[in-house]
């Protein structure tokens, strides 16, 4: 590595410590051909644009029969077939030929374009990163237009450290965590389907190294990866080498034992249980989520049958769906939340108009009130699915209390009339509010004595509350949970919260970093849920703590007045309290 620091930074996507030689995957750039056609040519480019997306189809099918990985891994790569049988991304490019005269190739740069600025306007940063899936299906289709091979991962020697610009599912595919020791991105984030790929085929992972970190690196150059902190090593030394080998051996070994935490109760030595659930996305999440001694699904998303289609999802087929996932869940119960969709998510269906800032605009709630038909639908679907399972509702994105009475009433409503129709429904359903802006947050003893269950979304809350977009990396080290703003808020919630007598619990990324489990526990959160692969060692920490040491940290840090000195005081009673695992397996800072 020349020019640059052995030392680098990324995002710890995928926990594990990779060494080994680098492999780097260097993409050829592809220069798009932009030019105007005749009228005449219109049905040639067309059809030689569909041959492209058939030929593409059937390369991404190879290698799907192909592979070894099947459920999670297997569902999220057939997903990207999903955009190639799609027929809006291939209309949209045919009407750019035949419209606009242009090019095959610049007719479905075009639309890709135009995808990429829906996605990126989307405030949930999971669904903002399926962008990047879109990305690589129509790089694909445009290699088999341009007459390009498709790089690949299938030759990647045995033992590597893949360096990369980016990573797709259908590369990641090819591999197995025997084949290739680890991957660094310049790209990505923590809510990828490559790195949720990663973790599933328990790959050592950093994603987000930045700009330029490839063209620094060499084939063959010593690397270590640790997938628990985001740390890149580049040529180390001897004794860093060893030093790391050590610390991949103990991890192992350590998480090795957590499985043992799987089917043992989350509760402190002095008696108190917090719920430890999974945020799931994909219905074959909910293996993991048992694997992991998840105790229920504390959240759903609902927008994915929404999203990349002409039409809306019917009734039926939204309620096959979640009853699906009540079915794979049950006896637990899963939280699924209503449909958080905008104006800038689905561009055709609901026909919305595009909004300038839409994070701030018409969507969660905002949307089921501009569209009352849509969220009649879902919870019609919702109802008849809670027949199967046990299901509770969640309302997301809310600032009013009118909000609140507006969802209970259309609840009602939908109950009535499923009753009428001799439909089967459990009437013991609950009904959450998904606490994620700073209104909701300062009026939760207003909207807690109409729900059943409060769930912090700390994610959105934490962005709007410090202001702050952690995509944008100017400003990404504000983005910091333990800020003495975002603590109050959510000490607030939950006073109103047991006041009210009901749960509350987290949804957030934050509800699955051990470095917050005394804070949350000390707040009163009663339920934590998290990506499955972070149950075990919350549970341990948890059997090992006790509620009074945890009252303690939280007494002493509410008090100081800077997110630096919380961070640095919870950072240091947590090392010290749980040296093993801090040193061995969370090894934060």
């Amino acid at each position: 590595m020349s020019s640059t620091s052995p030392e680098r930074w990324g995002v710890a996507a995928s926990p594990g410590i990779a060494i080994g030689p680098a492999y780097v995957l260097r993409r050829e750039r592809l220069v798009i051909p932009e030019y105007r056609i005749e009228a005449s040519q219109a049905d040639a480019e067309v059809t030689r644009l569909e041959k492209a997306f058939t030929d593409t189809t059937s390369r991404l099918q190879e290698i799907r029969d192909g592979m070894e990985s099947t459920g999670l891994v297997g569902d999220i790569f057939d997903s990207q077939f999903l955009f190639l049988k799609d027929p809006t991304l291939l209309e949209h490019a045919k009407r750019n030929i035949r419209e606009l005269s242009l090019n095959a190739e610049w007719a479905l740069q075009r639309e890709l374009s135009r995808l990429r600025a829906v996605f990126e306007s989307i405030a949930d940063p999971y669904i903002r990163e399926r962008s990047s899936d879109v990305g690589f299906v129509v790089r694909r289709v445009l290699e088999a237009l341009m007459g390009r091979e498709p790089e690949g991962l299938g030759n990647a020697p045995a033992g590597v450290v893949v360096v990369a610009e980016d990573i797709s599912p259908a590369e990641l595919a090819q591999v197995t965590r025997e084949s290739i020791a680890g991957f660094v991105t310049e790209s990505g984030s923590r809510t990828g389907h490559v790195t949720i790929m990663a973790r599933s085929l328990e790959i050592p992972a950093v994603v987000g190294a930045g700009t330029g970190f490839v063209r620094n690196i060499t084939d063959g150059d010593p690397m270590i990866v640790d997938g628990r902190t985001g740390r890149l090593l580049v040529n180390p030394g001897k004794e860093t080498v060893e030093d790391y080998r050590h610390r991949r051996e103990d991890y192992q070994t350590l998480t090795r034992q957590l499985m043992r935490y799987v089917d043992l109760p989350a509760e402190t030595r002095d008696g108190v249980s917090v719920r430890m659930c999974a945020n799931v996305d994909l219905l074959e999440e909910v293996e993991d989520a048992r694997r992991y001694g998840a105790e229920g699904i504390g959240l759903y998303r609902t927008e994915f049958m929404f999203m990349n289609r002409r039409d809306l999802p019917n009734e039926d087929e939204q309620y096959l769906a979640y009853k699906s996932i009540l079915e794979a869940v049950a006896p637990q119960s899963a939280v699924i939340r209503t449909l958080d969709l905008g104006g800038e998510k689905i561009p055709s269906g609901l026909d919305l108009a595009e909004e300038p800032n839409p994070a701030l605009g018409l969507r969660g709630v905002r949307m089921s009130y501009s569209r009352p038909e849509v969220f009649r639908t879902q919870l019609r679907a919702l109802l008849r699915a809670s027949a199967h399972g046990r299901l509770k509702i969640l309302l997301p994105m809310v600032s009013n209390r009118s909000e609140v009475d507006f969802a209970r009433s259309v609840l009602d409503r939908v109950k009535t009339e499923l009753e009428a129709e001799g439909i089967k429904i459990d009437h013991q359903v609950q009904f959450g509010v998904m606490i994620e802006t700073p209104a909701a947050a300062m009026i939760a003893d207003l909207i807690a004595p109409q729900a059943d269950f409060l769930s912090i979304g700390t994610n959105d809350l934490l962005q709007y509350t410090l202001a702050v977009d952690r995509t944008n990396e100017q400003v990404a080290y504000l983005y910091e949970p333990l800020h003495p703003a975002h603590l109050r808020l959510v000490q607030q919630i939950c006073q109103a919260g047991r006041r009210a007598g009901i749960v509350v619990g987290m949804c957030g990324e934050m509800a699955g970093d051990p470095l917050h489990c005394w804070i949350l526990l000390a707040l009163g959160i009663g339920e934590l849920s998290m990506a499955p692969f972070a149950i075990p060692l919350l549970k341990k920490i948890l059997r090992d703590s006790t509620i009074a040491e945890a009252r303690a940290l939280l007494a002493e840090v509410i008090q100081l007045s800077s997110a630096l000195e919380i961070r640095e005081r919870v950072e240091r009673t947590m090392r010290q309290r749980f040296p093993v695992e801090f040193e061995r397996i969370v090894a934060t800072g």
